[in-house]
């Protein structure tokens, strides 16, 4: 049997919002049943089940044991779909005769051949399920309290799994978006299982939330295009969810910048692939991850000042007399003083977006796009050939239109006006995601002498970005600090130090650019 859920992690108050919800009332069909269920998951000394990717355990079910056997794994995006196996255990005892699926059965018993079997860690949880039915669609959902313990380690846990017990996968979706998106929770990415495994290696089993960075992609050569495009957009899910529960949970600038990296990583395969998976569903997706860009953007760029212009700005002054360094130092601090309030506003409007049903039904929609093929247009023979390519030729010809756009931002480079620049900044970051997307296609010999200078000029127009930035946050109406003279002083020493390496970094644009035009193009 293919056993097809959606993991959530939840806190306290996402678990009591859950219980509470008028959703839940609305789809249930049955009074909440409780259980208190205790597993013992088993495997060799050397965990060749757990490298195998099978779950073995024993369950505790009121006065009986159930043994149970999984295989699969979940797809980042909080959707599971595993092969499981359960029979009654009498007496507590494994026994691979009860696995009525022969070909898993087979597989644990490669996996473990003549090696021992002994506990690994275990499951205590407190489970509440309710049956629940939708249009298209049943499940059960099942709320589990409780802790993992390995080796006398204890680990909290607080999941809600959302089982599809009949139906299309499309109702399980619908049903997530009417129970989770006005609580606190986020995709689950790990089964209890590797949790356990994870506490048993003296690893978090729920890690704190954290800046997650783009992965590169393990894309396969020949693979089609369909399959490296979902694997691509899993990633961008999976930085995107964990960068928002960073946002949430704490001041960490990675959050931010990571989230804000995850969007625009995002939207560039929307743009790679609009051939492939353009429709309604894409272009709502794009705009919900342009809002939320440019609402994580305003917060970075206040991070950004306060965290590193600023310091810089300070260092820089230490070049100068004292007393003329006494005075910026004044200034700089009235500054960031200023700034504070400005950004922790900004932080606190992230967080209300990220928080509210806007973000988390984006969320839950970009998983359900991925993971149901939302991008399929019935009876369009065009999109399916399209779709069914080998990955190198939608990776060429996406590369190729990348590269032409960016190439016309730069005509006139010498000449171009500051929009124009920050027109072409745009077009080099979507260039590099493309290439940062595609390079495991081909050797990295022949990728780097491309990726080098294109980073390097990347880079010298985020500098000049910031510095464009700084002088519209320091100069426009309503510039923090704006009645202070030595932090209005601070602010133009500032400015000028930061127009005279742009101009100098500018200078270098030409001799850059050169160096990336004359790099040859790997994906020929």
């Amino acid at each position: 049997m293919t056993e097809i859920e959606l993991k959530f992690l939840l806190d306290e108050a996402g678990e009591a919002a859950l219980r509470r919800a008028p959703a839940l009332r609305a789809m249930a069909e049955a009074p909440a049943k409780r259980s208190r269920l205790r597993s013992i998951y088993f495997d060799t000394p050397d965990q060749a089940l757990r490298r195998a990717k099978i779950a073995l355990r024993l369950r505790k079910v009121g006065r009986g044991w159930v043994q149970t056997v999984k295989r699969g794994s979940g797809a980042g995006t909080g959707l599971f779909a595993v092969q499981e196996d359960e029979a009654p255990a009498p007496g507590g005892r494994l026994d691979f005769d009860l696995i009525a699926d022969a070909d898993l059965r087979a597989a644990v018993e490669d996996a473990i051949g003549d090696a021992p079997l002994s506990p690994v860690f275990e499951t205590v949880m407190e489970r509440t399920t309710r049956d629940l039915a939708a249009e298209g669609g049943a499940a059960e959902l099942a709320i589990d309290v409780g802790e993992i313990v390995a080796g006398g380690v204890r680990a909290p846990l607080r999941e809600a799994e959302l089982e599809l017990t009949s139906g299309d996968p499309r109702a399980l979706y619908a049903m997530a978006g009417a129970l989770f998106a006005k609580i606190p929770a986020r995709f689950s990415g790990l089964s209890k299982s590797a949790r356990g495994y994870a506490l048993a290696a003296g690893e978090p089993a729920v890690p704190a939330p954290a800046p997650r960075h783009a992965a590169p992609p393990a894309l396969i050569p020949g693979e089609t295009t369909e399959a490296a495009a979902a694997r691509m957009l899993r990633d961008c899910l999976a930085q995107i969810d964990a960068n928002v529960a960073c946002v949430l949970a704490g001041d960490e600038i990675g959050g931010p910048h990571q989230l804000r990296v995850g969007l625009r990583r995002l939207r560039s395969l929307f743009a790679i692939f609009r051939g492939e998976l353009d429709g309604p569903a894409l272009r709502g997706l794009n705009d919900a991850a342009r809002s939320l860009a440019g609402q994580a953007g305003r917060l970075r760029d206040l991070d950004v000042l306060a965290e590193e212009m600023l310091p810089r700005a300070a260092r820089m002054a230490g070049a100068q007399t004292a007393e003329a360094r006494d005075a910026d130092a004044a200034g700089l601090e009235a500054l960031a003083a200023a700034i504070a309030p400005r950004r922790e506003a900004a932080r606190a409007d992230l967080r209300a977006a990220l928080a509210g049903p806007e973000a988390r039904r984006f969320l839950i929609e970009l998983s359900a796009f991925v993971e149901l093929r939302g991008w399929l247009r019935p009876h369009d023979h065009g999109q399916t050939a399209l779709l069914a390519r080998p990955v190198e030729a939608a990776a060429a010809e996406g590369l190729k239109k990348r590269w032409k756009k960016a190439r016309r931002g730069a005509e006139g480079l010498e000449t171009l006006s500051i929009d124009a620049r920050h027109e072409l900044r745009k077009e080099l970051k979507k260039l590099r995601y493309g290439v940062d997307f595609f390079a495991p296609l081909y050797p990295a010999e022949v990728v780097q002498p491309f990726r080098k200078p294109l980073k390097k000029l990347q880079n010298l127009f985020g500098a000049l970005n910031d510095a464009a930035m700084v002088e519209a946050v320091l100069t426009l109406p309503g510039a923090p600090a704006e009645d202070d003279p030595a932090a209005q002083r601070a602010a133009g020493r500032m400015l000028g130090r930061l127009e005279a390496k742009a101009e100098q970094d500018w200078a270098r644009a030409r001799e850059m650019w050169d160096l990336l035009s004359e790099a040859p193009r790997f994906w020929r």
